[in-house]
């Protein structure tokens, strides 16, 4: 259990920083559904509903969101 919650916390902290980025750089409604998406997994994981289900979920939008960061690690 214990490893699911650093998981959730290293991933929230990495979608969170990378939605807000979106944001401020003028991007539409996708980055306010992914920041749901993911507090939704995360108590549906509290809560032991699709535990599996909701953890591959967590970890498409954190794909996802390290692949919005990676033109400020790579830019010119």
């Amino acid at each position: 259990m214990k490893q699911i919650h650093i998981f959730n916390v290293i991933s929230g902290i990495i979608i969170i920083i990378s939605m807000i980025l979106l944001i401020v750089g003028g991007s539409n409604n996708l980055p306010y559904i992914l920041i749901a998406l993911f507090i939704i997994s995360y108590f549906m994981q509290v809560k032991n509903l699709g535990r599996v289900v909701w953890i591959m979920i967590t970890g498409l939008v954190l794909i996802l969101s390290l692949g919005t960061l990676l033109p400020h690690f790579f830019a010119p």
